[in-house]
């Protein structure tokens, strides 16, 4: 009988870490119980509030009116129309050899990376010799490969 008195009384080494843990955990809740009225913003008199509302709605009134949708769109068409005046319109053919990334990117198929990589390509391996040299850089489709070769050329060599 003494025994199993002890043995339900006693701890192992597991069961004396976990109420070490769960004591520790305790006196952490119990800490920040007490503390929490630092951490927590006073309660604002009504006064107070008042004010904050009164510098708030001033604050709006003090703010210009949201753009009505006829600003909107005059604005949207002045753009159009700048861009329309500064955009010029791709040559039929471009010589690979000598275009920059900019003319290229404007091709349906080519995009900044792809662009980059012609260039890059150009610049370290030589001029282009032949249109299929491009399959080198970029994966094309088949379709879209079809379509840059009708606007593709190479006529000078650096």
């Amino acid at each position: 009988m003494k025994k199993r008195i002890k043995s339900f009384i006693t701890f192992n080494r597991t069961e004396r870490l976990g109420l070490v843990v769960l004591s520790a955990l305790l006196l952490i809740l119990i800490a920040v119980r007490a503390t929490m009225s630092l951490w927590t913003h006073p309660d604002v008199d009504k006064e107070s509030e008042n004010k904050l509302v009164a510098a708030w709605e001033t604050y709006k009134r003090s703010q210009p009116a949201p753009k009505s949708t006829d600003t909107i769109d005059q604005t949207k068409k002045d753009f159009q129309d700048a861009f329309d005046e500064n955009h010029t319109t791709l040559p039929d053919t471009i010589d690979i050899n000598t275009t920059d990334s900019a003319t290229l990117v404007r091709l349906k198929g080519i995009g900044p990376v792809t662009a980059g990589k012609i260039i890059f390509r150009r610049e370290n391996q030589g001029p282009y010799t032949n249109i299929e040299q491009l399959k080198e850089v970029g994966s094309f489709s088949s379709s879209t490969f079809e379509v840059l070769k009708k606007h593709l050329i190479i006529k000078s060599k650096k």
